[in-house]
């Protein structure tokens, strides 16, 4: 699993999703209080700030809550 320094914090990533369903999953994580990285593959450029590209994102959480955010996605998986 991928791994990033995000603020000298280690983050993995959890998933990679069309933008669409990652903001989604960024927004239930965010809802439990844990924190979210989404990483286009356009960082820094307009598109990662206004959000226009739909295309496949990046998703990482810290490491120490990995877990919780994998058992959290699963939740509502029939």
């Amino acid at each position: 699993m991928e791994r990033r320094l995000i603020a000298g914090k280690p983050y993995r990533r959890l998933l990679v999703a069309p933008r669409p369903v990652a903001e989604g999953m960024k927004a239930r994580l965010e809802a439990r209080g844990l924190p979210v990285y989404l990483e286009t593959p356009f960082s820094g450029l307009p598109e990662a700030a206004t959000g226009t590209y739909m295309g496949d994102v990046a998703l990482y959480v810290p490491e120490e809550v990995l877990g919780e955010a994998e058992a959290l996605l699963r939740e509502d998986v029939p």
